[in-house]
């Protein structure tokens, strides 16, 4: 037999936090009383500040700027940043890799000679090509990389830089796979990366190690950097950019000529292009989003509506909607005004507060519907807020609570999000207490004046009926529609009130938490930012091209030397070659050092500045440097390193300021998380004292070495805010463990089924495991405070208490969960990665918060929940509120409740 429930609350501390939340909860009411007196004296003039106050802010949101910055996911002030600050100080911005490839049909070869004077062709074609920007005419000499200004463009990288990319040679050339066998064509250069790399993956070789044919080679050139403001754009080079999607875009446009003629088809690799594919996904999402409106305008219509003209509320729909709308417009304009950064993860705020906005509606009318035996209109809608007000309140503070944890967080992208989504908060809650309150008093006496809803020039009936008349015997305007019967009376009969339902509850939340438990241990860590890149768009086929054929994932990264007595500590840079050499993560052979070249080159041809077969004479240094840096004819390794060393000076007295080795991190550090901070972290270590290694990928690989601590941090902060709070506000520790308790459950469900939804730990998917704390506390909260606000004599108690909680708030939890996941639908049909992520991540919040919540939350109280509040009404008093006893359908069916005034939702001052 079920144990009796506790007897209520009484003395020590737990008497005094609740005669605390007593007084707050009090006071709160009576501030929703005064407010919502106010509101519907003056409902035109409320409506229209509102409406002022919005324009005002929204005026914000036609000056701001997208903030598009590539470290916006990297902590603040980590070594990352720190050396791309030192690195583009001394050597400026990373020119700009620009990839032509050229992938033959089946069968064909792309070493004949034929297939080599094509890939000649191609070159020539991409260096005739010019370009008009803002009147100006751009070409392939305006925008190619020099190593020192006025010099000659830098030379592209290929198989054809046997012939110096020159027709004449290679025409002359009566075999060419002879020439380049007979060079040792495992090595294009002295140092750098092996020929394979411009030659594909689908080589073919002789039994003597020969090259015979292979299916797709590639040109790399380098285009200059000079980055400057574009509006809509960010920081980039203009005459690059502008010119790198005018080539590609031509290329595609010759494709087909090009396999019809010569079998072979030409794709070009750019900055510039990925960049614009991965916008073009995103501007096509963010304009789906306003789906998500419609959506919700035809949800909430159909809950908020009724099958009697009079009594229904679909405008109320409409004007929640708007309500979201004008928050979220108001959000980001005040934003603007205090200087908080607009970046494109903030977009997503308009399907959270669409959510968020639309619960809080839900709850004010179902306490409107729940006040229905008050006849005055303007009492009735008092008394409504009176009671609704706190419950939204508490949701709407835990929530803002939750993202402002959420903003001490060292990732700009996530601080600036937690940002906008606390001020939405903060606007929609007070949007919901005036606006909506305004109207849906207006709305009320549009039914007083039995009208019918959203025609209110109609003149009906009280039974007249959507479609035809109703007749229905002992219809109340408050009886509740078939989904509220759904979980307000038979869901709880089931979990709570049969012994199978509870252990199917309790079996499958261990289920999910065991299975979640595993998954957190197979999470990984990874981001690409090709990821970003539809599928459906062209460029996906250029990366599938790069992918099929080329060992292309390789990474080029650079050990930077500051300014050091070079002549002395010439060891120094060496050292740093042999350190590169021998670590794990470095590709074999491609590690370029201008000072061994150098060194090289004295031996060669100045021995007697060579001395104890190690060192160049230290007095001599800078002299032969200089004729090194300057020398144009002889091995290429002479003069690539033009762009490897920074001089400070002029003449014979200019030394050297800074310094780099060029090398190739392995591609598989590239594919895990946790490769990446190992390659980071392994080169960072050996190398220290040395220079310090730098790659761009390094800065959203330090994301990954903090993200495990952010989260963890993030969700402690956050989730101890909700446990406070959530303590103060409903008067009970054990409670606000039990709601904290959920929450985390929340967590860790959806970590472990990250995996399963191809989610991967990375600066996107943590923001949404932040929102988590902030979206689920709304699951659990209502039925938490429920429970204490009825006592129950019976020997099962606690159950029935429960079964109440379900049909006082089961609903609207309910309700508010499906408007959330109506508000995210259309990022379901998203082609951008991050929406692909925010709709797999909130699909699971949702479920997972509706799960513990709804279903796991009641079953545990049924067996450990607290005693009720002194004050609380008794249950059996009123059958109508209670699914378990056996009364309660018979009262569904009278005309108007036979409750004891006590007892009503509406006439109960519970704590006076």
């Amino acid at each position: 037999m079920a144990a009796k429930d506790d007897e209520p609350q009484v003395g020590g501390l737990k008497a005094r936090i609740e005669h605390f939340s007593a007084s707050m909860h009090g006071g709160t009411e009576k501030v929703f009383e005064k407010l919502s007196t106010a509101v519907v004296e003056f409902p035109v003039w409320t409506i229209g500040l509102c409406m002022v106050f919005m324009l005002v802010m929204a005026q914000g949101v036609w000056f701001y700027e997208e903030e598009l910055s590539d470290t916006q996911f990297t902590p603040e002030g980590s070594q990352a940043i720190k050396d791309e600050e030192w690195v583009v100080q001394r050597f400026g911005d990373e020119n700009r890799p620009v990839t032509t490839m050229l992938e033959g049909n089946q069968g064909t070869n792309m070493l004949t000679k034929e297939s080599l004077l094509f890939m000649q062709e191609i070159h020539e074609w991409l260096l005739e090509q010019s370009h008009t920007i803002d009147g100006e005419l751009v070409t392939y000499d305006t925008v190619c990389a020099r190593y020192t200004p006025g010099d000659a463009c830098k030379d592209p990288v290929s198989v054809l830089s046997y012939w110096q990319h020159n027709r004449t040679l290679l025409e002359a050339d009566p075999n060419p796979l002879a020439t380049i066998n007979s060079i040792s064509w495992r090595m294009l250069e002295p140092s750098g990366p092996p020929l394979s790399y411009y030659l594909g993956t689908d080589l073919v070789l002789s039994a003597s190690g020969d090259l015979v044919s292979t299916r797709a080679t590639r040109i790399s050139y380098e285009f200059k950097n000079e980055k400057v403001e574009i509006s809509g754009v960010g920081t980039d080079d203009p005459q690059s950019r502008y010119y790198e999607i005018a080539i590609a875009e031509r290329a595609a446009d010759r494709r087909g000529q090009d396999v019809e003629t010569h079998d072979v088809g030409t794709f070009i690799i750019t900055t510039a292009e990925a960049q614009v594919a991965a916008d073009s996904a995103i501007d096509s999402d963010i304009s789906n989003l306003i789906l998500g409106y419609a959506f919700m305008l035809v949800f909430a219509s159909f809950v908020l509506s009724r099958n009697r003209l009079k009594y229904s509320h679909m405008l109320m729909g409409l004007v929640s909607v708007f309500s979201t709308g004008i928050s979220t417009f108001s959000a980001y304009g005040f934003c603007w005004y205090i200087g908080v950064k607009f970046n494109p993860i903030v977009q997503v705020l308009i399907m959270v507060l669409l959510g968020v906005g639309i619960d809080d509606t839900f709850v004010i009318m179902e306490s409107w519907w729940d006040c229905a035996e008050i006849p005055s209109m303007k009492e009735r809608m008092v008394t409504a807020m009176k009671h609704a007000g706190p419950a939204i309140t508490i949701t709407s503070i835990t929530d803002l609570i939750a993202f402002l944890a959420g903003s001490s967080t060292v990732l700009p992208a996530l601080r600036d999000f937690c940002y906008y989504a606390s001020v939405g908060i903060a606007f929609d809650f007070a949007f919901q207490c005036t606006f909506v309150v305004a109207i849906a008093y207006l709305d009320s006496l549009r039914q007083e004046a039995s009208r019918a809803d959203v025609l209110c020039c109609v003149k009906v009936e009280d039974d007249t009926g959507v479609c035809v008349q109703t007749r229905e015997e002992g219809w109340t305007e408050s009886k509740r529609g078939v989904q509220n019967r759904v979980v307000g009376t038979y869901l709880p009969r089931f979990i709570i009130g049969t012994s199978v339902g509870k252990g199917f509850v309790l079996i499958a939340s261990a289920l999910f938490l065991a299975f979640g438990i595993y998954g957190c241990t197979q999470l990984k860590m990874n981001y690409n930012s090709e990821w970003s890149i539809p599928d459906s768009h062209a460029y996906a086929n250029t990366l599938d091209v790069r992918d099929t054929n080329f060992a292309g994932t390789d990474l080029a990264a650079n050990v930077y030397f500051g300014d050091i007595d070079y002549p002395n500590e010439q060891s120094v840079v060496l050292d740093a070659g042999t350190t590169l050499r021998g670590n794990r993560w470095v590709v074999s052979n491609s590690t370029s050092s201008w000072m061994e070249d150098f060194q090289a080159w004295v031996r060669r041809e100045r021995p007697a500045d060579w001395i104890d077969g190690s060192t160049v004479v230290p007095t001599r240094f800078y002299q032969l440097l200089r004729v090194f840096a300057s020398t144009t004819t002889g091995p290429r390794s002479a003069w690539q390193h033009i762009d490897n060393i920074r001089w400070s000076g002029n003449g014979t007295d200019a030394v050297l300021t800074a310094s780099k080795v060029s090398f190739l991190i392995v591609g598989d550090a590239q594919t895990d998380g946790e490769n990446a901070v190992d390659a980071m972290d392994s080169l960072r270590g050996e190398l220290d004292g040395t220079g310090f290694p730098w790659a761009f990928a390094f800065i959203f690989w330090e994301t990954y070495k903090l993200i495990i601590e952010e989260i963890t941090r993030n969700v402690a902060i956050a989730g101890s805010c909700v446990f406070v709070l959530v303590t103060i506000m409903i008067a009970n520790i054990q409670l606000g463990l039990l709601v904290t308790l959920a929450i985390g459950c929340v967590d860790v469900c959806m970590l472990g089924f990250m995996p399963i939804i191809g989610v991967e730990l990375n600066g996107i998917s943590v923001i949404c495991i932040v929102l988590a704390v902030g979206l689920s506390v709304d699951y659990s909260v209502h039925i938490a405070g429920a429970f204490l606000h009825v006592k129950c004599e019976e020997e099962d108690g606690r159950s029935q208490r429960a079964a109440f909680a379900l049909w006082k708030m089961g609903p609207a939890v309910v309700n508010g969960g499906v408007s959330t996941f109506i508000a995210i639908l259309p990022a379901g049909f998203a082609v951008s990665y991050g929406f692909k992520v925010f709709f797999r991540m909130f699909a699971l919040i949702i479920f997972f918060g509706q799960w513990f919540g709804v279903l796991l939350l009641p079953v545990i109280l049924s067996f450990v929940g607290p005693a009720p509040y002194l004050t609380a009404p008794e249950l059996n008093a009123n059958p109508r509120q209670n699914p378990l006893h056996p009364d309660h359908d018979l009262v569904q069916k009278v005309e108007k409740p036979t409750t004891e005034p006590d007892s009503s939702p509406c006439s109960a001052d519970k704590y006076e």
